[in-house]
């Protein structure tokens, strides 16, 4: 039998999260990390896709609320987030495999670390159900 390897996608924002660390280090430590100019700037179906696409959950990072390059994106993704895990529950997918986390960590040592209790939850709850 296969052990299960849970799959997870995490978006960071560029000007809260490992800005000051190599980029290629930090890639190798977290599979499947995509940094972006701001957590505003994940749309809808980005999240939608990479849950399409197989991952059992998506982690995102953003800058703390009121600190946004972007004025107020940080505060957008979290609504968004807070609807998709309405729509994720309403088809019978823990909203727990969505996350948010809103911090700063130039260094991006958190980053890793945030990753693989992301990963310990989704152990936990176990592969997407398919709907």
């Amino acid at each position: 039998m296969e052990t299960y390897k849970p799959k997870l996608v995490c978006f960071s924002c560029n000007f809260g999260w490992g800005y000051l660390s190599d980029a290629e280090t930090l890639s190798a430590a977290t599979l499947n990390w995509i940094p972006v100019a701001c957590s505003g700037k994940i749309d809808t179906s980005h999240i939608l896709k990479a849950f399409r696409a197989g991952a059992d959950g998506v982690l995102i990072l953003g800058c703390p609320e009121g600190h946004c390059h972007f004025q107020d994106g940080n505060y957008q993704t979290r609504k968004k987030v807070f609807l998709i895990q309405k729509v994720l529950d309403a088809f019978g997918i823990e909203p727990e495999r969505l996350t948010m986390d809103l911090a700063i960590d130039p260094e991006g040592k958190k980053i890793p670390l945030l990753v693989g209790q992301m990963r310990n939850n989704l152990l936990k709850l176990g592969p997407v159900k398919q709907v």
